[in-house]
């Protein structure tokens, strides 16, 4: 099982863009580290308006969290987050700097 926590603020992502974004999650992840979509989990958690904020200005920061199964090399723990970085820049528009990615081993 493959799990990505996508924590964003209000208002950044639209709920329409949300199962495309899932469903690139899922096909990155599995061509690189094999599996089905299936066993690949999306959660999204929101962060309210107003309740988010980096340098003392509202954020628009998103935070893609995956937990992928132990034993992963570094070389392919990268391929993975890049990826993933390049799709969501470009399937949302927001920037580098906007966007967080990481990617642990499953306990």
């Amino acid at each position: 099982m493959i799990t990505f926590n996508c924590t964003i603020q209000e208002g950044t992502i639209p709920d329409d863009l949300r199962p495309e974004l899932a469903s690139e999650l899922a096909r990155i992840s599995t061509a690189i580290l094999g599996g089905a979509p299936a066993d690949v989990a999306v959660r999204w958690i929101e962060i309210p308006h107003g309740f988010g904020f980096r340098g003392g200005e509202l954020s628009t920061t998103s935070a893609v969290r995956g937990e992928i199964p132990p034993g992963c090399d570094q070389e392919t723990r990268v391929q993975l987050m890049q990826q993933i970085q390049d799709r969501w820049l470009e399937l949302t528009g927001c920037t580098t700097d906007e966007l967080v990615v990481s990617a642990r081993d499953r306990r």
